[in-house]
């Protein structure tokens, strides 16, 4: 009776453990850049939001990653008329669309995230569909 009840323990223990490690190893993973991101990534990370100057955070899968050269950034900035009368706001080189767990498709300049973490586990979320329930 007490074996059953010491393998019980260590089996809870352990599970509890792996857990952990799992739940970890979604919100922190590997530090990491979202200039650096590749197609398919899963990232966690704190975006300061322009227009309010606040951040928040999102766990977000990469669907495309565009980086602009000097010229095109140019001809963004002449063309567009999104804060065009603002003089402190500035496009940065690397513009990340990330698809969020409910589904939303957002685009992200890669120079504005701090605090990002390249998900282990993320990927796995996204193909079963729990990454909803994170």
């Amino acid at each position: 009776m007490t074996e059953i009840f010491a393998m019980l323990c260590c089996a809870s223990i352990a599970s509890g453990i792996l857990l952990f490690f799992f739940i970890y190893n979604i919100y922190r993973g590997k530090n990491d850049t979202l200039s650096n991101s590749s197609i398919g990534s899963v990232y966690n990370f704190r975006y300061l939001q322009p227009v309010t100057g606040t951040y928040e955070r999102y766990l977000a899968k990469v669907i495309n990653v565009r980086r602009f050269t000097k010229f095109e950034l140019d001809c963004l900035n002449f063309h567009s008329d999104y804060r065009v009368h603002d003089k402190d706001f500035h496009r940065s080189n690397t513009l990340v669309t990330c698809v969020l767990p409910n589904g939303d498709i957002r685009n992200f300049y890669a120079e504005r995230v701090e605090d990002c973490y390249r998900s282990i586990f993320g990927r796995l979320l996204y193909t079963t569909g729990m990454a909803c329930m994170f």
